[in-house]
């Protein structure tokens, strides 16, 4: 009798493992595939990092800038949301070869398309100095 009662007792130890063991699976899944739509659809929505926030600084960008350069220094001025996720719309876009050197005015409440205008300079001239 006490033999069969411990089987029964591993059985059900060996089932609830497994079924945590699945559970913390699942949930890394949906945290997976959750961070990987949200880093989508920084690269593809045309989105701003704060909506509400009007003040304006100035990025300055170097002739031999490169796109992470571009990338950081729009991040340091709090611009943009993602660096890695604007970095890639600027390459899948093909805007990193177009953007110019210059010192720009921009805000945080500028859509990540807005910006690349500007610094493609396919906006007036009134945002660059």
């Amino acid at each position: 009798m006490a033999i069969d009662g411990a089987r029964s007792m591993k059985k059900v130890l060996r089932f609830m493992f497994g079924l945590l063991i699945n559970v913390c699976i699942l949930f890394a899944l949906v945290k997976i595939f959750s961070s990987s739509y949200e880093f989508a659809y920084e690269v593809f929505a045309t989105t701003c990092k704060d909506a509400g926030d009007s003040k304006v600084v100035a990025v300055e960008i170097l002739p031999d800038s490169t796109t992470m350069d571009i990338c950081n220094a729009l991040d340091e001025a709090g611009v943009i949301k993602n660096k890695y996720a604007f970095m890639l719309r600027l390459r899948i876009g093909e805007y990193a070869a177009k953007i110019m050197p210059g010192t720009y005015e921009l805000s945080p409440s500028y859509t990540n398309k807005k910006i690349i205008e500007v610094l493609t300079g396919e906006t007036g001239a009134a945002d660059k100095k």
